[in-house]
């Protein structure tokens, strides 16, 4: 194989959205789609052009890509032919996971992704892999018209990504949650802190979470602390206690 000339997609989530999105707006051509939902992928086939199909060996473009849960990779991996050149987008699964594929590959957008909320594919950093020089090149070369930031990284690194990814987004998140239970709580408006979260994001970007870190537990601030957990009980407290105590260990104040 040379160049790809189509591209098939599986999956009919957040992913399979905007990376199709992406893929399209930079010329490629989606030629088929296949998901479980067949309304959706109905949907997404007119977004992107494409034939949406009921069965995923019926996906037959030069690059099928499984835009799906992780545990479905696997399954979907066994059902289509092995001589196919198919990539999964998952930041956790090893390229292993596509067995028996012969020619197979990772293409994992570094992103949170919702429906209903745009995203500057050109921002968002790639991540691929593959188990042969040339179809590497054939994933970097598709990477690269979607993303200013493409990365080889092997299965294992990948792992240690994602993992990283759902302390930044995912746990920060549910903290911004629990803060807002707080404020709910107490009648008081989210949207006081919606400056301090865009400064905390700031502050990471121009000098690293080491140094930006502040706080009553980076200067070991007993009294406000023990205030602090005055104040709450339950699931609250033992996230304080817990980030409070690595915190302190952090700077040798524990």
């Amino acid at each position: 194989m040379t160049a790809l000339r189509s591209i098939s997609i599986a999956g009919t989530g957040n992913v399979a959205f905007h990376l199709g999105k992406a893929l399209v707006a930079a010329g490629w051509k989606i030629g088929k789609v296949y998901g479980r939902n067949r309304s959706k992928g109905l949907i997404l086939a007119r977004t992107f052009n494409a034939t949406y199909v009921d069965t995923i060996r019926e996906l037959d473009d030069d690059l099928i890509l499984l835009c799906v849960k992780d545990d479905a990779i696997p399954l979907l991996a066994s059902e289509i032919d092995p001589g196919k050149f198919v990539a999964h987008t998952s930041g956790s699964m090893a390229l292993s996971s596509l067995d028996p594929i012969r020619n197979k590959g990772v293409l994992y957008p570094l992103q949170t992704f919702t429906i209903d909320r745009d995203t500057a594919f050109s921002k968002v950093p790639v991540l691929i892999e593959s188990n042969s020089e040339e179809h590497l090149k054939l994933l970097a070369v598709l990477a690269g018209s979607i993303s200013e930031k493409v990365v080889s990284a092997t299965s294992e690194d990948r792992k240690t990504v994602h993992l990283s990814a759902v302390y930044v987004n995912n746990f920060v998140n549910h903290l911004a949650l629990k803060a807002k239970e707080l404020m709910d709580k107490k009648g008081l408006d989210w949207e006081l802190l919606q400056p301090l979260l865009s400064e905390t994001i700031l502050k990471l970007e121009d000098i690293g979470p080491l140094q930006a870190q502040t706080g009553p537990a980076r200067r070991n601030d007993q009294k406000t602390i023990t205030s602090h957990l005055d104040q709450i009980s339950g699931r609250h407290k033992e996230i304080y206690e817990v980030l409070t105590r690595s915190i302190q260990e952090t700077y040798g104040q524990s």
